[in-house]
């Protein structure tokens, strides 16, 4: 037998295993720990630990545990503030703050790369942890109606502001310069929305056309036709090729055109069955129609308009599929049933018409979508965070740079959600 046989069968018995050892029970909370009460004033120069107690023994002790509210000051404006809108992607979150003074674009976390915006970079000993959000320092700052970070430590961050310009900053992709501050100038104009990866980034034009830049050493992630050590400093556009949304990996762009998903980048992550081959221009997965968004990461998400899902790459746990296969989320009287009901998809995480959370917890082969404590009546959706309709903002995950909107000396990291009060 072969090796490219035995790496077949292998990741067949995978599969197998995947599927056998899901959950049985699809709703169960999440093993998560959350700490107890204890207000923080974000803003203040000494922060009160409130007695957090990161050692809860259970589930159930951890979902019976009181809430931790985090309180937010960035100025000092009377009045409850509001979230309107915020994006959390890696180790820098923002959110579109209306406050008293007026609407901003507020962001926190890492700012090793000036992610932040605010004219400064901070060293990695400190990560930023600059747990108390503040206004981008730009006259953009009111005006951004998208703001989106990658994942990786050294961020690049990019907006799009209301008068569709799209301006980045933070990391630059293939050179070690960073830039702190907003720049004056647009990168482009006549962009709708931006989806930034690690290794490069896409926008998509107000004309439904899309336009990358970046790295193309990953197989012709820049979707141009060819691929190998290309650095794109400027958005070029794709020729002929429409899209309606658009996704960057790690190592694959997907986009979604009229309900149909097409990829290029990596070969295992296109859905077209290749293992090994780069398609370096835009190319449909056969099969697929009726899809609504797409997310490419290291496997790639399609969401249909039937609230199914649909994945293919190394999905949850250790599944591999080179073709689209629907999710599944077996129960013991239906083993066979598919996820559905799902509204949206960001990150490992899944938001259902019921308002509720799941996100992927993955042991070994196996895995299960967790539901996420506190989180009941999201609207919004980021891979670490939730919004309500309420306006409530909730997060969940590492807390290394202060993302959680507290000290990370007091709250390394929070499993299950905690609420972000302003």
């Amino acid at each position: 037998m072969t090796k490219l046989h035995l790496k077949t069968f292998s990741a067949a018995c995978v599969l197998i295993r995947l599927l056998v050892g899901c959950s049985s029970d699809p709703d169960a909370p999440a093993n998560t720990t959350a700490p107890p009460d204890g207000d923080q004033d974000s803003g203040s120069s000494g922060v009160d630990a409130g007695g957090i107690d990161a050692h809860v023994e259970d589930d159930a002790a951890a979902d019976a545990a009181p809430d931790r509210r985090i309180e937010w000051d960035s100025g000092g404006d009377a009045g409850a503030p509001v979230v309107h809108e915020m994006w959390a992607r890696g180790n820098a979150f923002c959110a579109r703050v209306q406050r008293p003074s007026g609407t901003t674009v507020e962001c926190w976390g890492n700012n090793t790369s000036g992610e932040l915006g605010r004219g400064e970079v901070t060293t990695i000993l400190t990560r930023g942890t600059t747990f108390k959000p503040f206004p981008i320092d730009s006259p953009d700052a009111p005006n951004f109606r998208v703001v989106r970070g990658s994942s990786n430590l050294g961020s690049v961050m990019c907006g799009v502001t209301n008068d569709d310009e799209l301006k980045c900053w933070g990391a630059t992709y293939g050179s070690s310069a960073v830039r702190s501050s907003v720049p004056a100038e647009p990168l482009r104009t006549g962009v709708a929305d931006v989806s930034v990866g690690p290794n490069h980034a896409c926008a998509l034009l107000t004309d439904s056309r899309v336009a990358c830049w970046g790295s193309n050493t990953y197989d012709g992630l820049l979707g141009m036709g060819t691929s190998g050590g290309l650095v794109q400093p400027v958005p070029q556009v794709i020729p002929n090729f429409t899209a309606d949304q658009v996704s960057s990996g790690v190592t694959t762009t997907c986009a979604v055109k009229d309900g149909e998903v097409w990829c290029w980048g990596a070969g295992h992550l296109t859905g077209n069955g290749s293992l090994f081959n780069p398609v370096t221009s835009p190319t449909r997965v056969a099969g697929l129609t009726g899809i609504k968004k797409v997310q490419a990461h290291t496997y790639t998400f399609a969401l249909a308009e039937d609230k199914t899902l649909w994945f293919w790459g190394s999905g949850p746990g250790s599944a591999l599929s080179y073709t689209p296969m629907k999710v599944p989320d077996p129960t013991p009287d239906d083993p066979n049933r598919v996820m559905s009901d799902v509204e949206d998809v960001a990150g490992d995480c899944l938001r259902f018409t019921n308002g509720k959370v799941r996100c992927l917890s993955v042991t070994g082969a196996t895995y299960r979508f967790n539901e996420m404590p506190r989180v009941s009546d999201a609207v919004r959706l980021e891979p670490f965070c939730a919004l309500s309709s309420a306006g409530t903002l909730r997060c969940w995950g590492a807390n290394a740079a202060g993302q959680l909107g507290v000290p990370p000396t007091l709250l390394p990291s929070a499993p299950a959600s905690v609420e972000v009060k302003l």
